[in-house]
């Protein structure tokens, strides 16, 4: 079959094209850094990255998640442990009060000692995140405690705030001000407002008879703060697991379609070199055809 001069333009039309599309995908994949940017580049590795990407979305929001709630998580922790001091120095003022060679002049002012110690707890029940109330369960919208006179009324409930950590896993964030206040079946701030009635009716064996109580306030909110501080070592440890994974999924979806800039370059340096040899050959064909006319 003869080959004609017409064939072979075309034939060399349809190269030069395909080289020229290619240069420009290759063009584009450097300027934007993907080199797979519509399935129909690659459907394989355009869907597997959009999986992946999800995956992505959802491992950042739970990191999200896990930072707000280790922030609310921290100062809860903080409110607790400013309670334990109080509370541990209601018991030092107990010791002290208990003693018979204390006077009543003396017991009056541990009286107001354990109530400026009472307001200072109910202020730390009452620490805010923002617009949020820590200790007050899910009503973290209103004031969980308030103090009038030497009553204390108690408006939390006990379900405590929680946030979503993953797939099915929750973990409490703060302690209900309700499990804090029962101690043993008994309301702490009734137990602090009969020390405080001890001290004021100068009842040294009343105070003495009140200090196992003492202890076990402190033993009480002891063990929610312990508590706490396990739920807030989880959430690190998620945290940076969460991390991790999200590093290796943004690397597998650089793999699937982001450029190979070395690749990148070979290829159009090869594309270049390519389309400069052909656009030669072009020029030769072009003068040889003249010369078929002379």
């Amino acid at each position: 079959m003869r080959i004609t001069q017409k064939t072979i333009f075309s034939s060399f039309m349809r190269d030069v094209n395909q080289n020229r599309n290619e240069m420009a995908q290759i063009q584009s994949s450097l300027s934007s850094g993907r080199s797979v940017r519509a399935p129909s580049q690659d459907p394989i590795s355009f869907q597997s990255s959009r999986i992946v990407e999800g995956n992505i979305k959802k491992t950042t929001q739970y990191q999200s998640n896990l930072e707000s709630g280790t922030r609310q998580g921290r100062l809860a922790q903080e409110a607790l442990d400013d309670i334990v001091d109080n509370l541990m120095k209601v018991k030092e003022v107990m010791v002290k009060g208990a003693s018979s060679s204390v006077g009543d002049s003396e017991r009056e002012n541990m009286a107001n000692q354990i109530s400026g110690i009472r307001k200072n707890i109910v202020d730390s029940l009452n620490r805010d995140y923002g617009d949020r109330y820590l200790f007050a369960g899910t009503k973290s919208d209103a004031k969980p405690f308030e103090l009038s006179g030497s009553t204390v009324t108690n408006n939390s409930n006990n379900k405590p705030p929680k946030i979503v950590a993953g797939d099915g896993v929750k973990i409490n964030i703060s302690i209900t001000g309700q499990e804090i206040a029962d101690v043993n079946g008994q309301d702490m701030f009734t137990l602090l407002g009969d020390i405080e009635q001890a001290f004021r009716n100068n009842d040294s064996d009343g105070i003495n008879g009140l200090l196992s109580e003492s202890d076990d306030m402190i033993q009480h909110a002891t063990d929610l703060t312990s508590r706490l501080g396990d739920n807030i070592n989880r959430m690190n440890f998620m945290y940076e697991q969460y991390e991790s994974t999200r590093i290796t999924q943004e690397s597998d979806v650089s793999e699937l379609v982001d450029t190979n800039y070395a690749q990148a370059f070979s290829n159009l340096q090869r594309n270049q070199v390519a389309y400069e040899s052909a656009m030669a050959v072009h020029s030769k064909m072009f003068e040889n055809t003249l010369l078929n006319y002379i």
